[in-house]
């Protein structure tokens, strides 16, 4: 009951053809089945004035089968067209038992033909009236029946038609409300038609309702044809604004059945199964490009309102979901880009970590070492003890850079000084520069901090030749850390500064250089990346002077 208000109240231009549809059709067939009646009975009896009854219906069913016929079905000229055939046949061949049907017919007749009747209702329904009223005259029948079954047929008609006339005003106004509301409505709204595609479907397949997903998607041919015998019946502003259609016209009626490829295939199979297992309520999400061939997701809210053909009449809500798309796979390749962090933690801390408890088990254990061999091994313990602590020491600075408490001590710091203990801390060697650059302001713990990670990095990806250069301007030193390495792609300069983005190879924690920039912009530097000349390219830049107060103002000055 529910939908079939709803499919009435929402009907559109398409739909709203559909009564006139109903009648000329009906009333066809009727017809026919009263002339077959008449003929049957006439031709059994032998009674040549039945036979000559089935005139009228055969004339009338002719008349509106030449409408169907031309696709030009009317109810209201067929029911006024059917009422005059039905008033000439029983005015030439009625009698006294084809009287009353023909009474009853032509008030119905006329009652129902005042629904189609738009212009001069009044005028026109006064006259029928008393039409109806001299119809009688004309059969042969008493003068004083003529006269009770005139004023009959004409006051039963005024009674019948005021009441049909009420309903359809009520009808027409919460049409007319419901159809505001269709097309103002800010959300957007389509209305289709999916019975002829869903019995495309019924037709091509006869197997288990449970497997009909599994055909569909192994005959995606046949999802393709189903979805073009689809029709869009209309579609409100907010819907075509959406899709991006500036022309309405070419985007209603049958579905293009192109647009159907592998990244929608899914969604378009999921509404054809629940369809065809008679649901009345579903939803699926569609991929669609736009005319720029920028992908949007759209989540598709659909409900079947039809009454006598299922999926004749599907409401279908539209919204936009690409923002929520775009942060699921945000999360996603952030949970991502998370294991494999967590992953490489742990190869990283494993490496020294078994060094340093092999190299204690054997300094424990073993006998006849010379003290040569036990200094060389508690140096190489404490080589992987300082490797594991700088990865600590990274992770501390990742976490705490995310919540502002990196701690940091600024004092007066020479780079040169800090550059020459970073690499013996490494065992490193590297080109130096003569030259040596005035103190800087920042954390001495920081910027060695700063150095081991741009060294190591140099050290794991970068060529053969490996230098640093140093210089002042502006009131800044800077440090560069060049290296001939093919180094990184252009459209990758910018992430390897992101936490847990790695600068090449894999297996690594991808904190070193993110960290690196963090620092030096908590001290009111700058870290920078470029490929000149062959050359990768770290610039690091301190101040010579103390910062602003505001640089430091959110940050921990605590351990």
């Amino acid at each position: 009951m529910a939908s079939r208000a709803v499919q009435s109240l929402l009907a559109s231009r398409h739909e709203r053809s559909r009564p006139h549809r109903i009648v000329v059709r009906v009333g066809a067939a009727a017809s026919w089945f009263a002339a077959v009646i008449y003929l049957i009975s006439g031709a059994v009896s032998g009674d040549e004035a039945l036979l000559a009854l089935a005139v009228g219906p055969v004339l009338a069913a002719t008349f509106m089968t030449i409408q169907m016929v031309s696709e030009k079905e009317d109810g209201g000229v067929a029911l006024f067209g059917s009422g005059l055939i039905v008033a000439i046949w029983s005015s030439a061949f009625g009698n006294e038992g084809t009287i009353l049907p023909a009474a009853v017919s032509l008030v119905l007749i006329g009652a129902l033909g005042m629904l189609f009747v738009v212009r001069f209702r009044t005028v026109v329904s006064v006259t029928l009236g008393l039409v109806l009223f001299t119809v009688p005259l004309l059969w042969q029948i008493p003068i004083d029946q003529k006269i009770m079954l005139g004023a009959v047929m004409g006051l039963t008609f005024m009674v019948t038609h005021f009441i049909l006339s009420s309903i359809q005003t009520a009808s027409a106004a919460l049409s007319d409300r419901y159809q505001v509301l269709f097309e103002e409505s800010p959300s957007a709204v389509l209305e289709e038609d999916w019975s002829e595609a869903v019995a495309y479907v019924r037709s091509e397949y006869s197997g288990k309702p449970s497997r009909i997903r599994q055909f569909l998607l192994a005959y995606p041919t046949v999802v393709r044809r189903a979805v073009g015998k689809a029709k869009i019946l209309r579609a409100n502003e907010a819907a075509l604004k959406l899709l991006d259609i500036s022309n309405p016209a070419r985007f209603l009626g049958y579905r293009n059945p192109d647009a159907i490829n592998d990244e929608n295939m899914e969604s378009w199979v999921g509404a054809l199964v629940c369809l065809y297992g008679g649901g009345r309520t579903w939803e699926h999400e569609v991929p669609f490009r736009t005319k720029s061939g920028e992908l949007h997701w759209l989540l598709n809210r659909s409900v079947d309102t039809s009454s006598s053909t299922p999926a004749s009449s599907i409401v279908v809500g539209l919204a936009d979901i690409t923002h929520i798309k775009s942060r699921n796979e945000a999360m996603a390749q952030v949970v991502k880009v998370k294991d494999e962090f967590v992953a490489n933690v742990s190869h990283e801390l494993r490496t020294p970590l078994t060094a340093v408890i092999g190299l204690t088990s054997e300094l424990a254990g073993a006998e006849g070492l010379t003290d040569e061999m036990r200094n060389e091994m508690l140096q190489l313990v404490a080589g992987q003890a300082a490797e594991m602590a700088n990865i600590v020491d990274d992770l501390l600075v990742a976490a705490r850079a995310e919540v502002g408490t990196v701690s940091i001590d600024m004092q007066p710091v020479d780079l040169t000084e800090e550059l020459r203990g970073t690499l013996d801390g490494l065992g490193m060697s590297i080109e130096m520069p003569l030259e040596t650059t005035p103190e800087v302001y920042a954390d001495p713990r920081r910027v060695r901090q700063i150095l081991r990670n741009l060294l190591t990095n140099a050290r794991r990806y970068g060529g053969p030749r490996r230098r640093v250069i140093l210089g002042t301007l502006r009131g800044a030193a800077w440090l560069e850390v060049r290296d001939d390495g093919d180094g990184i792609p252009e459209e990758d300069a910018d992430r390897i500064f992101e936490p847990y983005v790695t600068s090449g190879g894999s297996g690594t924690v991808g904190l070193g250089l993110a960290v690196a920039r963090q620092l030096a912009e908590l001290m009111g530097g700058t870290l920078q990346y470029e490929h000149s000349a062959g050359e990768s390219v770290f610039r690091l830049q301190l101040p010579l002077t103390a910062p602003a107060q505001s640089v430091l103002a959110s940050h921990s000055d605590t351990a």
